[in-house]
């Protein structure tokens, strides 16, 4: 079964107010059972792949970014993204998924990723998807904001890898289609990609889900119990739809 635990309160959010060939020669190896071998082999090195070869029977997942971490606004909390991600992984790899949140509503890669890093290494989880960058985006687009939020995740993602042995997922950042500060997403956006692509880690997309679509966010009006203290559902925040098409893009990321 997957556990979950909470290590980070919530907090007002800034953004929203404010994964043939015929047998040839008995010597060589057959061009079918080549290309098998060669299958197989890419396979092993999936994510899932490495997970599912760990001797121990139970995994660490912690779950680290903002209020979309925290599951506003699924409809019940066990059917946010993070716990739709910890279901796939135990039903991959046939382990107990131990679910860590560290989210808190509101918050950035500075304010909260940075002084919250050393309580995630401290319990060396195997996987870590790193959710920031809403919420930094409301702040502007100049260099110098850029080049800080920048720095920051890379900061979080080096001490990661130096610190733990965890499969990290980084994720993109999420708006309305219609938000007002999308220009700003696809900014923070093209440097979260670059922190991926400069330190190897996947990176779930999500402005694929929201850019087009305006079913995965709202209505608002509705009250959903497991989040009453951010009041109703809102027009910005991911509502069921957009939960389950951000779990199905983490489940296809560990097929890589």
């Amino acid at each position: 079964m997957v556990a979950c635990q909470k290590t980070a309160s919530e907090s007002s959010h800034n953004h929203e107010s404010s994964s043939q060939v015929r047998h040839q020669s008995a010597v060589k190896t057959p061009t079918k059972q080549r290309r098998h071998t060669a299958g197989n082999q890419k396979n092993s090195n999936t994510i899932i792949s490495k997970l599912k070869r760990q001797t121990k029977t139970q995994l660490k997942y912690v779950a680290f970014g903002d209020s979309l971490t925290v599951g506003l606004f699924a409809d019940t909390e066990p059917q946010d993204f993070a716990h739709q991600f910890a279901n796939q992984l135990q039903k991959e790899t046939g382990k107990t998924i131990q679910l860590t949140k560290v989210a808190q509503v509101g918050k950035t890669v500075a304010n909260l990723a940075l002084p919250q890093v050393r309580s995630v290494i401290a319990q060396q989880p195997d996987v870590v998807t790193i959710e920031f960058g809403t919420n930094d985006a409301v702040g502007g687009t100049d260099a110098a904001t850029l080049d800080r939020f920048r720095a920051d995740l890379t900061a979080v993602v080096e001490q990661l890898q130096q610190g733990t042995q965890a499969q990290l997922i980084l994720m993109t950042t999420w708006s309305p289609a219609n938000g007002p500060y999308v220009a700003n997403d696809q900014a923070f956006d093209t440097q979260i990609k670059a922190v991926a692509a400069t330190h190897h880690v996947p990176v779930v997309d999500m402005h694929q889900i929201w850019e087009t679509d305006t079913s995965v966010t709202g209505p608002s009006g509705k009250r959903i119990p497991d989040f009453a203290q951010w009041g109703p559902r809102d027009n910005f925040h991911p509502n069921q739809t957009g939960h389950d098409l951000i779990a199905r893009q983490l489940a296809q990321i560990i097929q890589q």
